[in-house]
């Protein structure tokens, strides 16, 4: 950069640093934002952040159901979920709307009986408050109630094999077995691919890079408005490079980013506990998000004709690139097209969570 880009540069930074318009997109709304989704949804995106605490009523007192309990027995044990027992499903259901537990499983009378017949069933009752609770109580039952079929349908397939009809008594004598519940649920530490950020660093990083945009936006649709102004004209009558103009508002674009982006991690880490990492790894991908944001915002002004166009363009393609990139809710975790387009924005890209059942 020459003297007349550091020149036309300084005097836009004066001027961004003194409406504090600067300060307010780049540092105190992307933090205020990270702070307050930190801590609304900091304590459950953490590992064991959410707590479950389920219940099970057992009214069969069969062998099939204890192979159900023992199997929610070793997620209690394992720290999966807390679990209560309940001698009834009026006491159940009380424990529910009274929040005591957020679901329980209902084992009713006859269910091993049942087998036989090929209709059993097993009730969740769960509250409407705690969906993800019940979701995960409704998930153990049906797997539970698949790997029953799963028997069933064997000892179906050798009645068959024998030249026996699968009459209920058959398939009850033969179809329960104390180890089919033992895998109906595991949990189980998993390395991930890749080393992800913990979810307050996330949110920090994903709040900062997305108003990253709205702060160097200012500089390169500076241009338009000095060409509506007038101003423009008379930079380009003097005897200053068109490219030295351009490289100046880039440059006070890439200044005021760089500052922006460097504040809100030094923040983040004092008073949310932030880990960015390496130091020298955190500065490069600070410039390099930088020039990248700069640059998109410059083809944006390139293709508006007017400053207020440019503005609403730049927020499009703003909320456009956080969304794809998962700044606001986690998307493209998987293997397919969601997953590319993710790790191709300049926006944050979201950390995978791995789940096993």
């Amino acid at each position: 950069m020459n003297w007349a880009s550091r020149l036309i540069a300084g005097k836009d930074l004066r001027l961004r640093i003194r409406d504090r318009s600067a300060f307010i997109m780049g540092i105190i709304a992307p933090l205020a934002l990270a702070l307050i989704f930190n801590l609304t949804f900091g304590e459950a995106l953490q590992p064991g952040g959410i707590e479950l605490v389920h219940g099970l009523v057992d009214l069969d007192g069969s062998q099939t159901s204890r192979n159900l309990e023992r199997a929610l027995d070793g997620l209690a044990s394992e720290g999966f979920l807390e679990l209560e027992h309940f001698g009834s499903s009026e006491a159940a259901s009380t424990a529910v709307e009274s929040g005591e537990v957020q679901a329980v499983i209902v084992i009713p009378s006859g269910f091993e009986e049942s087998l036989g017949r090929g209709s059993p069933r097993l009730e969740v009752v769960g509250d409407i408050d705690n969906q993800t609770s019940t979701a995960v109580a409704a998930a153990i039952a049906r797997q539970f109630g698949a790997e029953l079929d799963s028997v069933r349908l064997g000892v179906v397939s050798a009645a068959s094999l024998l030249g026996v009809p699968p009459t209920p008594d058959f398939v009850g004598d033969h179809g329960v077995d104390p180890a089919i519940a033992t895998s109906t649920a595991s949990v189980a530490d998993v390395g991930a691919e890749t080393r992800q950020l913990d979810p307050t660093t996330y949110l920090a990083a994903g709040m900062a890079v997305f108003f990253l945009f709205f702060t160097v936006q200012s500089g390169v649709i500076g241009l338009l408005e000095e060409e509506r102004d007038g101003t423009l004209q008379r930079l380009f009558a003097a005897p200053v490079a068109r490219h030295a103009v351009v490289g100046g508002k880039a440059l006070m674009s890439l200044v005021l980013g760089v500052f922006a982006l460097g504040v809100l991690v030094v923040a983040t880490s004092l008073l949310m506990g932030a880990s960015w990492g390496n130091p020298f790894g955190v500065a490069l991908l600070v410039v390099t998000a930088v020039l990248a944001a700069v640059s998109l915002m410059g083809l944006v002004a390139g293709v508006a004709h007017t400053p207020e166009g440019a503005e609403n363009m730049a927020s499009i393609v703003a909320v456009i690139l956080g969304m794809l990139g998962g700044v606001f809710f986690p998307i493209g975790t998987g293997e397919g097209l969601l997953s590319l387009v993710t790790m191709a924005t300049p926006a944050l890209c979201t950390p995978r969570v791995v789940m096993h059942w």
